[in-house]
């Protein structure tokens, strides 16, 4: 702007020269005024021209903070987005703990090992088998990813769910008052979690199925059927610790004693399997509202069964160690 100014006036004076050398003044100020008019006019189309500019400008400069705010709160969304899925994944990679939360056993001769089992109860583990510590132990394993404490490992070797459920001495009916009074901690506390792992004796002493879904109920005395047996057995544990939560874990394969190895399926008269078991077991369980521990599908499997156990029964550490897996995998409710 200043420029056309400084221009408007050179040419004023330019006018007073050609005045001077022989023009009027009257034309001289015609020019000077015609020319003051247009040096105006240019002036503020040149500021108006500006201000256009820095309107633009200014606006560019808006749209830019939009922009960059735009961008800064895109960033900050994929900020919270990726946070978002580094705590998931920090949260799904770390071990759940239930700390402080108490648990009993009642299983047979798979879940015992000398010294932790109640007095007069036999024991499988570490004198047969591979299992030679503690530590390599299914419950074991279990207690101490999950940080539990052990109540009662009622367990007994050549337990079945069958028998007398009204007798106080016999260790290997599962249904009698024995072995389900055996589960309190101290001073006679109530555990918060009962896992259920029996039946494997049932199958391979061949006792029949029965009829009961977990529906009926069962009277006390001579329980002959193993549907009757497994029912009166969870009865019997709900009435008595009902606080607790209750998990039924399903057999493992269970291969025939009598074959070459690679096992094949060890079935009864009746022409059942530890398949049949389990579905007896699932059906009872679900009827009563209980958690299922499938331990048809831990990875223990009729083709692996050689490496899993030593004898197509009682598993080796890689055998307890997929039904820890599974146990675990039911108690933290994945």
């Amino acid at each position: 702007m200043k420029k056309k100014m400084i221009a408007a006036v050179c040419m004023a004076a330019v006018s007073l020269m050609v005045m001077g050398c022989g023009g009027s003044a009257e034309a001289a100020a015609q020019d000077g005024s015609q020319m003051g008019l247009e040096s105006q006019d240019t002036a503020e189309e040149s500021e108006e021209a500006a201000d256009g500019a820095a309107e633009d400008a200014q606006g560019s400069e808006e749209a830019a903070d939009g922009a960059a705010e735009d961008a800064q709160g895109s960033e900050a969304a994929s900020d919270g987005a990726d946070e978002g899925r580094t705590e998931q994944a920090s949260a799904d990679s770390e071990p759940v703990q239930l700390d402080g939360k108490t648990i009993s056993i009642l299983g047979d001769s798979i879940s015992t090992f000398r010294g932790h089992n109640p007095e007069g109860y036999a024991v499988f583990y570490p004198e047969y088998g591979d299992v030679k510590a503690v530590e390599g132990t299914w419950w074991q394993r279990v207690m101490n990813d999950l940080g539990l404490t052990l109540y009662k490992n009622g367990s007994s070797a050549g337990a079945t769910a069958v028998g007398d459920s009204t007798g106080t001495e016999d260790p290997l009916c599962a249904c009698n008052e024995l072995r389900i009074g055996a589960l309190t901690g101290a001073a006679g506390a109530c555990p918060e979690i009962i896992i259920v792992f029996l039946g494997t004796n049932d199958l391979l002493n061949g006792v029949s199925m029965g009829t009961n879904d977990g529906t009926m109920l069962v009277e006390e005395g001579e329980i002959t059927t193993f549907s009757d047996a497994y029912t009166l057995m969870l009865d019997k544990l709900l009435a008595n610790y009902p606080p607790a939560e209750i998990y039924c874990c399903t057999l493992l394969p269970v291969g025939d004693y009598g074959t070459q190895t690679p096992y094949v399926d060890f079935v009864t008269t009746d022409g059942l399997t530890a398949a049949d078991y389990s579905r007896t077991i699932v059906q009872i369980a679900e009827n009563k509202g209980l958690v299922v521990v499938d331990l048809q599908d831990c990875g223990i499997t009729i083709d692996n069964l050689a490496e899993m156990t030593t004898d197509g029964v009682h598993p080796t550490a890689d055998g307890m160690a997929c039904i820890a897996e599974a146990v675990k995998r039911a108690l933290v409710g994945r």
